[in-house]
């Protein structure tokens, strides 16, 4: 670490209070107990004469609850990292506030282990800010070949609200030789959706990162100054991959950013150059003032990769007042915890209908909640099941034990995630019997096929009937089955149409239409590319 962090704790009992003070060896973790206060008003008190690095709070405390205390400390742009302290009760209460500018949130009883984790994840937090903005004002100093980097940390900065001193933005950007005009900004967020076959290890990510800035940088200059850089901000982790911040050189009350119409051309050239599959999203344009909020609009454009996939381009402004209204996303009613439940009975069976309910709970709610909203409601779903799971692993273990595998959020559409769920839980859980195999989901695809074998079944309808994302159904089945989907439907009507011609008197067009088939023509086309005789010649010759 590169330095002591102050702490404020901020609890209305005295216990719980003077507990946290005193029962935690701070000093080993790098932290220095600077004050505390027993409720939010106190605590602004305190902030306003001083400035701690971390503030612990309630979030139910007289005179000022934690909520209002957070977001007057976001309202004067004070930048502490706050941690909320929350019952099971007050569960909602912490999403609210981390949708606020919290870091994160502890469960109450406390654990010290837990209260630990917390504060050591904000710690490396912090330190890695501490040394972005050292390095910052060292890189502003130093040779050309230095600006990409120094770019990314101060733009960083600027986007998660860091607050800065008077001048200190101006001076920064000359130094950067940045151009952007700071009364007219636009932000892109760019998610790469799928890495395919070129990142094998980090060093291959990060070059295709690098990559794909130049592309974006080379794209926006033809409208106007630019700069483009990776994200690798905590609080953002898994909603972009990219930013770029493009000043556009068309009259400012144009409404469409010229840009836009050339951003599909590098969509598929990512696709095509850097294997990458990326969804892109735009904010409306303002000031540096408001480089945060102009980039969650863009988080929230970009996010709509997760109902549509990769390869999308979407500006803001049509969502810009759904993102005002839309409430957190909260999952199933008790679903954390009945979740924590099975992992411990290591209950396979009922793993399953859980992950099940989950994707039918997601596929009724997609229509009323934006994609990103969904997204960071799932993880902070299975972040409190990882932390009930923990808890009620040491309640019956004692500590002893292997732990519990944590549950991650994939990185993969609302289509594919009951898939991608139940293949990583079959994975981790040491049962005879997985949640959902392969061989399982092949099995009920051909009894669906068999069973409807007087129509034309589709790959679509048996992904469908399975409630699986088709591309992820064609890849299992084909692995599986050694051909494709398409291939095995036609081999098995065909050698249904075989049987039923040497085993019946049924007309030809009879046999067709058991088979699904409209159209005879279309039936002896098939049946002849595949046999290289007709269905009649066939039947002729006694094969």
């Amino acid at each position: 670490m590169s330095g002591v962090f102050s702490l404020l704790v901020v609890e209305d009992e005295r216990w719980i209070r003077r507990g946290l003070c005193e029962t935690i060896d701070w000093a080993t973790e790098g932290i220095r107990v600077s004050g505390e206060a027993s409720d939010g008003e106190e605590a602004m008190r305190f902030m306003e004469r001083h400035s701690p690095d971390i503030v612990i709070t309630d979030i139910v405390m007289p005179v000022m609850d934690g909520m209002t205390f957070l977001k007057t400390m976001r309202e004067q742009k004070m930048s502490s990292e706050v941690i909320i302290m929350s019952g099971y009760s007050d569960f909602e209460y912490a999403r609210t506030a981390l949708k606020n500018g919290a870091f994160d949130y502890v469960l109450k009883p406390i654990h010290e282990q837990n209260m630990l984790g917390v504060v050591r994840r904000c710690v490396q937090e912090l330190d890695r800010k501490r040394k972005a903005e050292t390095e910052i004002n060292r890189l502003a100093r130093s040779a050309r070949e230095t600006l990409f980097l120094a770019r990314q940390r101060l733009f960083e900065m600027l986007l998660t609200e860091a607050p800065y001193s008077p001048g200190w933005l101006p001076e920064q950007m000359k130094a950067l030789q940045i151009e952007l005009d700071p009364c007219r900004i636009r932000t892109f967020a760019v998610k790469i959706v799928d890495w395919g076959d070129k990142a094998k290890t980090d060093r291959d990510r990060a070059l295709i990162l690098y990559a794909l800035c130049n592309m974006l940088e080379e794209t926006g200059a033809r409208f106007g100054p630019v700069v483009a850089f990776p994200i690798h901000n905590q609080k953002t982790a898994g909603e972009a991959d990219v930013a770029m911040l493009h000043t556009e050189c068309y009259p400012i009350g144009r409404q469409e950013p010229g840009i836009a119409a050339d951003l599909p051309r590098l969509i598929g050239q990512a696709e095509a150059m850097l294997g990458v599959r990326i969804g892109i999203g735009y904010s409306g344009e303002a000031s540096f003032g408001r480089l945060a909020g102009m980039f969650e609009e863009a988080l929230h454009a970009a996010a709509y990769w997760f109902y549509e996939g990769g390869g999308s381009l979407r500006g803001a402004e049509p969502i810009a007042g759904a993102m005002q209204t839309d409430l957190p996303y909260c999952g199933p009613a008790g679903w954390d915890s009945r979740f924590a439940s099975a992992l411990k009975m290591g209950d396979a069976r009922l793993l399953e209908q859980l992950v099940r309910e989950l994707a039918e709970h997601l596929r009724e709610h997609r229509a009323k909640h934006l994609p990103l909203t969904i997204r960071r409601g799932l993880k902070l779903l299975f972040q409190n099941v990882n932390q009930k799971s923990d808890a009620l692993h040491r309640r019956s273990n004692c500590g002893d034990g292997a732990a519990p595998v944590p549950l991650e959020l994939p990185p993969c559409t609302a289509d594919a995630i009951e898939d991608v769920l139940l293949e990583s839980l079959s994975c981790a859980m040491p049962s005879e019997r997985p949640v959902r195999s392969r061989k399982w989901i092949v099995e009920r695809a051909l009894q669906f096929i068999e069973a409807n074998r007087n129509r034309m079944v589709t790959m679509n309808d048996v992904a469908a009937h399975l409630y699986l994302n088709h591309s992820y159904f064609s890849k299992i089945f084909h692995e599986e089955m050694g051909e494709t989907f398409s291939r095995y439907v036609l081999r098995s009507r065909i050698a249904a149409a075989k049987r039923l011609l040497k085993e019946t008197p049924l007309k030809i067009y009879e046999i067709a239409g058991q088979l699904g088939y409209t159209d005879i023509r279309h039936f002896t086309k098939m049946f002849k590319e595949f046999e290289g005789l007709t269905p009649a010649q066939y039947r002729d010759h006694g094969f």
